[in-house]
């Protein structure tokens, strides 16, 4: 009969649950050079033609609005007459014109909030969507870096795959194609070397004097590549 691991629990007897990575924004600029330099300019470049659309679509709309009151003023003027039932129509037109105004000011203002909105959710969607695209490029290039400055340190560990989504895969295929010949020739060249010494060992070579320390120095140096190799 099989019995059941109890669960993990906290102090006040309450099962406790695991907390997941938590990915924060700083984890998107691993090159914020590369990323900032290209995520401005499309800002910019964002700014530039959502305000360009802007005035020209205010322009069109207060050019309407300009023509409506200009309306108003042509119907005004075509009232003849100084009578009462005169002055009451244009009094009437008055009113209407009034209110074409506030109310053409009004849509305005609402235009050009709704166009300011548009903008900037337009400027935040593109940065955000510019910053995931620039860290799927940045990633593996600044994995690659890695792998550089460990083999400048003659480390020449494993190299692992990208990961789901990242960009650039034939160059990191060829460059993990390149790191891992160099790695098995290292393997191949220290291989030597440790039979060589076993060689030498077998026959009995004295390790006193010059060829003595020689070997010492060359044994040290077989060990040192081997961990540097993993």
């Amino acid at each position: 009969m099989t019995s059941k691991l109890p669960k993990a629990t906290a102090s006040d007897g309450k099962p406790t649950k695991k907390k997941g990575h938590k990915r924060h924004f700083s984890n998107y600029l691993l090159n914020k050079e590369l990323q900032l330099r290209y995520i401005g300019f499309v800002t910019v470049l964002s700014i530039i033609i959502t305000g360009s659309l802007g005035y020209l679509i205010w322009r069109h709309e207060d050019r309407a609005s300009q023509l409506n009151v200009e309306q108003f003023d042509a119907w005004e003027k075509s009232i003849k007459g100084t009578d009462k039932r005169a002055e009451e129509e244009r009094n009437e037109v008055r009113q209407l014109r009034t209110l074409a105004i506030s109310g053409n000011e009004g849509r305005d203002r609402e235009l050009i909030l709704t166009m300011f909105g548009v903008g900037i959710g337009l400027i935040i969607v593109l940065s955000l969507y510019l910053l995931i695209m620039t860290h799927k490029v940045a990633g593996p290039l600044y994995k690659i870096t890695m792998y550089f400055d460990k083999m400048r340190d003659g480390r020449l560990g494993d190299t692992w795959p990208l990961r789901k989504g990242d960009m650039l895969r034939d160059f990191y295929a060829n460059f993990k194609e390149m790191h891992d010949a160099v790695r098995k020739r290292q393997q191949e060249d220290n291989a030597a070397v440790a039979r060589f010494l076993e060689a030498c060992e077998a026959a009995g070579v004295s390790r006193e004097g010059e060829l003595g320390h020689q070997l010492d120095e060359l044994e040290t140096y077989q060990k040192s590549r081997e961990e540097a190799l993993g």
